[in-house]
């Protein structure tokens, strides 16, 4: 089978990048995980996917191209980043080996400045994709990632159209079995994804490490989620991007049945792992007040959570 991407180097694959990654090499797709802390686990017992909208069918990613050294891989022609953006500040060091003039980016990570950033690190004369995930996906142990929500992944490039080259990228998803969507606004993509992050993952750690259905149960924690995406589709409207009201109201529609579901937030912050504060509430705060905007909650929100840190 031909590889539509080429050569593939994966960073960070933990539940986002492993899942992806894994379902990309099921596909054909010739995918290299740089693995860290888990590596020596990962060779001995593989790394099986859980798809529990499919009856909770589990696949073994064969044959896994595992390493513990980005020099082992070497140059890609794409370098998937999914690693936290808690680790951007290491992304140069980790991911140099791989990248070479032509490689191209496509970062999977939460939060604003990823794409910035990749650009600061690698050059702006780059193809550099923002791909978003809007799923429910868990590492349960070191070698078993569960979807337990397919959801789809949506495409974007910062200040333009995706490229030939992008959509590349979109096809291999989509030949994966994986739901893609794109966008002609990359920054549009990314506040309206906040609109569920900044409140839902935010609380959850906020209010005591909790699940999303106790968010929705309390009155008070409910409304501050409401007024929380109303100061989100402020920011993103002072950047000149207009979130309907009915895309809000939907967010509480979709969160209910998820029933007590954990942020990906919340599971870090529970297993004393970093979370991306600055990139998920530091950075679109900082981007609502550069606009004169007045956002109380989302500041109070991103104080308490450094707080807990």
């Amino acid at each position: 089978m031909a590889h539509t991407l080429g050569k593939v180097g994966l960073i960070g694959p933990g539940a986002i990048g492993g899942f992806y990654g894994g379902m990309l090499a099921l596909a054909g797709e010739d995918v290299h995980f740089l693995f860290r802390s888990t590596y020596d686990a990962v060779v001995e017992h593989g790394l099986t996917l859980v798809h529990h909208a499919d009856a909770c069918k589990q696949t073994k990613v064969s044959p896994l191209q595992a390493y513990n050294r980005a020099e082992s891989i070497g140059v890609c022609d794409w370098v998937i980043v999914a690693a936290k953006a808690t680790a951007n500040d290491q992304l140069a060091e980790m991911m140099s080996p791989m990248v070479g003039p032509s490689t191209r980016l496509l970062t999977l990570q939460n939060g604003m400045g990823n794409v910035e950033n990749l650009f600061r690190l690698f050059g702006k004369n780059r193809t550099v994709v923002g791909g978003l995930c809007f799923t429910c996906i868990n590492r349960t142990s070191e070698g078993v990632i569960e979807n337990l929500l397919p959801g789809y992944v949506q495409f974007g490039q910062l200040g333009q159209k995706l490229s030939p080259e992008a959509q590349s990228a979109v096809h291999a998803f989509s030949n994966a079995g994986i739901k893609v969507r794109t966008s002609d606004s990359l920054d549009e993509a990314l506040w309206r994804k906040l609109c569920w992050n900044v409140p839902f993952n935010g609380l959850s750690i906020a209010a005591g490490g909790i699940t999303t259905d106790l968010i929705l149960a309390d009155p008070a924690l409910k409304n501050r989620a409401q007024v929380l995406m109303l100061e989100v589709q402020a920011g993103a409207r002072a950047h000149g991007v207009e979130i309907e009201d009915a895309f809000l109201e939907k967010q509480f529609e979709l969160t209910e049945p998820m029933g007590p579901y954990k942020p990906s937030s919340l599971i870090d912050y529970l297993d004393g792992k970093p979370v991306e504060v600055d990139a998920i509430w530091g950075e679109p705060l900082r981007r609502a007040q550069e606009k004169g905007r007045m956002v109380p909650e989302m500041d109070r929100l991103f104080r308490e959570l450094q707080h807990k840190m």
